[in-house]
């Protein structure tokens, strides 16, 4: 079994437990709070498995196909992160103890990224053969600060994913608006930035990780 194999069997192993805690919960307080929880993470597995895909390509022998799953994979990447924005459903409830609402987002929200950022390594990897170093982590960094603004409209806007198709020109009318008035519109800046700057970190950490792992295989 190749170690991609091997991760995507890790990450299958993972979501079964989130599954299992969160029907857990539905047994423990007869309730399907907490249930989009199982939703968030499908999303969050659709950029994996694109960045899989991607990684199937010879790139010098197709392009529109590449381009075309890599424009699917940076419309989805936000709903990894996005889980972790579930936080803000936490509260003291009659049935559940707190302990436990906190382990199950956070769970999810963990597994969520963990896929985020193997995502980005995968795609990462493919493209190191066809582009610079300082080229690709520039759009690293543009790639977070869309991931974060894709965060800020899902949760405090209440888009998804899918309604760039949709609804493309009052999306894009809305954006335009708060992004040209920063003062009147603060929150989309905030929240874009602190989720950009959390993502280029969490990113950094796990590169230098993987890439010292693939240093020590090849000694």
């Amino acid at each position: 079994m190749t170690t991609q194999k091997k991760i995507t069997a890790a990450f299958m192993v993972f979501t079964a437990f989130c599954g299992g805690m969160e029907i857990t919960r539905m047994r423990w307080s007869l309730s399907p709070s907490f249930i989009f929880l199982i939703w968030n993470l499908i999303l969050a597995w659709v950029p994996y498995v694109l960045s899989l895909m991607f990684m199937e390509f010879d790139l010098k022998k197709s392009k529109v196909m590449p381009l075309g799953i890599l424009a699917l994979w940076v419309l989805f990447l936000p709903n990894g992160p996005y889980i972790i924005t579930d936080l803000l459903h936490l509260r003291q409830r009659v049935m559940i103890p707190m302990w436990y609402d906190v382990m199950l987002v956070s769970t999810f929200a963990w597994v969520g990224l963990l896929l985020t950022l193997v995502s980005v390594r995968n795609v990462h990897s493919k493209l190191q053969a066809h582009f610079s170093s300082p080229t690709l982590w520039f759009g690293l960094v543009v790639l977070f600060m869309s991931s974060g603004y894709g965060i800020y409209v899902g949760r405090f806007l209440r888009w998804n994913s899918w309604d760039i198709f949709f609804r493309p020109i009052y999306l894009m009318r809305r954006s335009l608006t708060e992004l040209i008035h920063p003062f009147q519109h603060p929150m989309p800046i905030q929240v874009t930035a602190t989720i950009c700057v959390m993502l280029c970190l969490s990113y950094s950490v796990f590169y230098l990780i993987s890439h010292k792992a693939n240093y020590h295989e090849t000694i």
